[in-house]
């Protein structure tokens, strides 16, 4: 059995009736995603747990293909490899033998308001219990430090102790905070998960936060991914900063600043900080599954991911859900 609704379409072979999971994980781009949070931790289901397509949205109505153009290549004298922006839901089983739903692609420039009430639909018909936003935001934090993780929720009982760091604050809406709106709106458990991403280091990817984010989806949610590469791919990568900012004593200087207002805010909050890993991966360790890891990592299609510039963003940012 097959079925269309406006702008989703099944897969030919999926049975809607059949498919049924209590979490809809979101990893739709937004504006800001410092430290590509969103890509790891999509790679990390679709490489890492077994899933399967259930639909796709209607890209070609949805996003701007001239404000993020899709990629193709040339291969001597013929156009090849057409990659089109995809909208995507899937079901994957996490490690505990847990389904789930991951709803993934590029920011939406089009019909908000319609692919929201879609959407919606889906979460009704597949009875999901509850959507997890997750995400990374650039904040004024030091890589020497565990990440913390700001979460928000459309009840202050999906989010029991949370201790809010950001006030009341107008912002441009991105469309997963508008989704995460109308989903709270119509009685739907929405929770938002964004990991904190030293501003110096959002452009690029920062393993430590895919990582953060998992955990909480974990506690929070119940959904277990797979972690050891990004282990290991982590060590590869703070070996790699250490190695920078020890070349420059200006960059030294930022970063233990940042430290001093990073355990200063930390005492002032009375906040915990998990801590890192004792026992570490040896050299050819990391080595072989970085190298495994970083071929794996498929470039994101146009529009998968955010637009850096050439400059890294500073200050706080806010979730953008």
């Amino acid at each position: 059995m097959s079925e269309t609704m406006p702008l989703f379409t099944y897969e030919a072979h999926i049975d809607p009736r059949q498919v049924r999971a209590d979490t809809l994980v979101v990893t739709l781009g937004g504006f800001v995603d410092a430290g590509h949070t969103q890509r790891l931790v999509d790679h990390q289901v679709r490489e890492g747990l077994e899933s399967h397509r259930i639909g796709t949205f209607d890209a070609d109505v949805l996003v701007d293909h001239r404000a993020e153009r899709p990629g193709i290549t040339f291969a001597g004298d013929r156009f090849t490899d057409y990659e089109p922006p995809e909208l995507v839901l899937l079901q994957a089983t996490d490690s505990a033998g847990t389904p789930f739903l991951l709803l993934r692609g590029p920011e939406p420039d089009f019909r908000w308001e319609e692919l929201a009430a879609t959407i919606e639909r889906l979460v009704d018909d597949h009875e999901v219990r509850t959507t997890v936003f997750v995400q990374g935001i650039p904040m004024s934090t030091p890589h020497t430090r565990p990440v913390q993780v700001t979460r928000w929720a459309s009840r202050p009982e999906l989010i029991p102790g949370n201790r809010p760091l950001f006030g009341t604050i107008r912002m441009h809406a991105s469309f997963p905070s508008m989704l995460a709106l109308r989903l709270g709106e119509a009685g739907h458990d929405v929770i938002g998960l964004a990991a904190h991403v030293p501003h110096y280091l959002a452009p690029g990817d920062y393993p430590d936060a895919a990582l953060a984010v998992i955990e909480s989806l974990r506690t929070t949610a119940g959904i277990a991914l797979p972690t050891a590469p990004l282990e290991l791919v982590r060590s590869a990568v703070r070996a790699e900063i250490d190695e920078q900012v020890a070349s420059s004593e200006e960059t030294r200087e930022m970063v233990a600043e940042l430290e001093h207002q990073y355990d200063r805010f930390m005492a002032e909050h009375r906040l915990e900080a998990a801590p890192r890993p004792v026992d570490l991966p040896s050299a050819d360790e990391i080595a072989a599954e970085a190298e495994k890891f970083l071929r794996s990592l498929d470039e994101p299609p146009a529009g998968d991911g955010p637009s850096t510039g050439d400059e890294p963003p500073t200050g706080d940012e806010p979730p953008q859900g």
